[in-house]
Formats: C-alpha cells, structure tokens, sequence
C-alpha cells in the first residue's frame, strides 16, 4: 500500500501546488473573473469526459500504465503554465491537459482495490484519502511561499516547474517503484465483460425518489463548494488584499481542518450519529459558513467561517456517498455510484462558471451568498427523505 500512497502524495501536492496561483496566473492574461473561474472549470470538464476512457483502459492496459501515463501528462501541463506567458490560449491548453489527466486518480483508487481485500479495503482507500488530505495541506503552503505575495509581482513560473517536478517524481515512482495490479487475466476478462451505458446508469440513479433527492442534494452542495473554491482566492485579494502566499496558506488551514475530520472523527461520528444527521449537520456547517464568510472583514472572522466550512464540506462528502451507496442494491451500486459522481462533477463544471459571473456583476460577497441558498434546498431534500435512510 505505501508506494501508491506516496505517488499519489506527491501527485497531490503538485496539484495542489498552483491552486492559490491560478486565478492569478489566469488574470494576468488580460480577463476578469467571469473568464477566470470559466478557464478554472475546464479541468473538471474535461476531466469528466476523459475519466470513462482512463477506467477502460485501466482495466485493458492495466494501472500501472495509465498512472505513468497520466502522471507525465500533468507534469507537462503545468510546464505549459510555466511557459505560457501570459497567454490565455495556452492557459487553456494546460487546463484541458490537466483534466484529461486527471484520471491518475481513478487509476490509483482501482489500484488500491486491487491489492486490497475486501476486509481491508476500507483501510486502504481510507491511505489514499489520507495522501489527498496531505497533499492539499502541503502543496498550497509551498505554492504560496514560493509564488510571493504581491499579485503584481508574484512568480509563477517557479511554482510551475516545482509542481512539474513533484510530479514528475510521481510518474518515476509509478514507472520504477509499482508492480502491475491486474493480471493479464484479470484484463482480459474486464475487456471482455458488457459495457454499462452511460443512460443505464442514469436509470439506475434515478430509478427511486431517494436517490434522485440524495442526487440533487449532492448536486447542489457540491455546486455551492465548486463556487467556494474557485472565488476564494479572487475573493480574499480584492477585500483582505491577500496574496498568493497568505492564501495559500490559508487553504492550508481548510485542508488541515478537513483532514482531521475525514482522517480520524468521521467513523466515530458516523457510529455515534448515523450518515444521515451528519449530512443535515454537515449542511448547517456549510450554510452558516458560507454566511459568515460573505461577512467577514479580518483574518479572524475569515478563519471562522473558512474553519465552519471546512468541517462542513469534512462531514458532508463521505456520508452523502455512503447514504448514496446504501440506497442502491448491490447488484447496481457501481452504476449508482458511478452516476452520483457525474453529477457531482457536473457540478464542478457549473459552479466555478457561475461563481465568476456572480463575483463580476453583484460584488466580492454574492457568490458566497448564493452557495448559501444552494445549501437551503438541499437541506429540504435531506428532511423530506424517508425516514428509512439511516
């Protein structure tokens, strides 16, 4: 397990790495925030489109060939970010590239369930949750240390080469330092097994009203996160006037906060609570954050709300996808699973684009004012669920 923890680690923390830089580097090209979140959604667009492709080829080429693969596609779109040079072209391309590549993280999740059993699959999916958390936690601290603090003067190309470097790292781990997972004849047999259609699997979600509301609540929180995420940085420069550094090491804070929930108190308080009260509680978090945080006016009452959200979004994401994959039989759990994901990352694509519209024509604070009322209905879902959801 440890090798594949460590080149997912340090994949995150490349990715992580330019998280507080890019909506600079993206301004620098001449936008506004509208184009900026817009150019930002393009990874989640295409990772979208190109994860199915990775997973089949996953299960045909093997893993360890789509890990490399991918690994070496990121490094390079981040050398494009390096050499982009102002130019939103190129921007884009580096975007589209990193979606594309994306799909390490799906490898290494199937990884992982390869070489685990069922007895300690948990644990070892629980190793790969954990190398996100640090990633996240990491890499933005380094990015913002490394970028500088001054939008105006701030270096991104030396954070560009270093998050192309780590990753770089990651793809030589995975070339020399991982043995296959799936057996030739694991492949062939996963080659040759029916195909899920895409419509099959939306049929399965939304075959049942507790899936469609648990979809649509999903939907929408995740929707009002993506806005969260890709205004923070816009939002923290144009009222606190921080830069890259104090922003990146305050999503360093949020990272710390959401690992220590999701790594060590959540299977305590799912036992002691049940998935479905710490969603609604989860929820209020997210609510009463994002209000606090659309009146914050310090670092204090920035790092309150930024704490409250980030228990919120710690609590919400794996009980809403545990309550998802109770509501769905066994014999359709993946295609369940798989079509709550699409939306979710459908969400991810329509939050960041609306967020900069939001940010550009009703002020600093109204994207966070919306994410709130995107959390009030998702709330009535959860309440209006039947009480058979535990």
């Amino acid at each position: 397990m440890l090798p594949i923890f460590l080149i997912t680690f340090v994949d995150l923390v490349g990715f992580g790495l330019l998280i507080p830089l890019l909506p600079f580097i993206v301004q620098r090209s001449g936008v506004g925030p509208e184009v900026i979140t817009i150019v930002l959604g393009l990874y989640s667009l295409a990772q979208l489109v190109a994860a199915p492709l990775w997973g089949r080829l996953s299960d045909t080429w093997g893993r360890k060939p789509v890990l490399v693969i991918t690994s070496y596609g990121l490094a390079l779109s981040y050398i494009i970010v390096a050499f982009a040079d102002d130019s939103l072209f190129w921007l884009v391309v580096s975007r589209v590239v990193g979606g594309v590549m994306a799909g390490n993280i799906g490898a290494a999740q199937a990884y992982m369930a390869d070489i685990t059993t069922p007895e300690t699959r948990a644990k070892g999916m629980g190793l790969l949750g954990a190398a996100f958390g640090l990633g996240f936690i990491f890499g933005p601290a380094i990015g913002g240390v490394l970028g500088g603090n001054d939008t105006a003067t701030a270096n991104f190309f030396v954070p560009s080469v270093v998050a192309a470097a780590i990753t770089i790292v990651g793809a030589l781990g995975a070339q020399f330092g991982l043995k296959e997972s799936l057996s030739q004849e694991l492949r062939t047999a996963l080659a040759n097994r029916p195909k899920v259609k895409l419509a099959d699997k939306i049929q399965a979600a939304f075959s049942r009203t507790t899936l469609i509301m648990l979809t649509v609540c999903g939907f929408l929180a995740v929707t009002a996160w993506a806005q969260f995420e890709t205004i923070f940085a816009l939002w923290a420069h144009a009222k606190m006037d921080y830069g890259p550094q104090d922003i990146g090491l305050l999503l360093t804070f949020i990272g710390v906060i959401g690992a220590i929930i999701q790594g060590g108190a959540i299977g305590k308080l799912t036992k002691k609570f049940g998935e479905r009260k710490l969603v609604v509680t989860a929820l209020i978090f997210l609510l009463i954050g994002y209000v606090v945080l659309s009146f914050a006016f310090d670092l204090t009452t920035t790092l309150v709300a930024s704490a409250i959200l980030s228990v919120g979004s710690g609590l919400f994401n794996p009980t809403i996808s545990s309550l998802v994959s109770q509501e769905a039989g066994e014999s359709e759990r993946g295609a369940v699973m798989g079509a709550y994901q699409s939306a979710t990352a459908l969400s991810r694509i329509v939050g960041p684009a609306f967020s900069g519209v939001v940010f550009a024509s009703l002020g600093a604070v109204a994207p966070f004012l919306v994410a709130a009322a995107l959390v009030i209905p998702a709330l009535v879902l959860i309440g209006a669920m039947p009480k058979k959801t535990a």
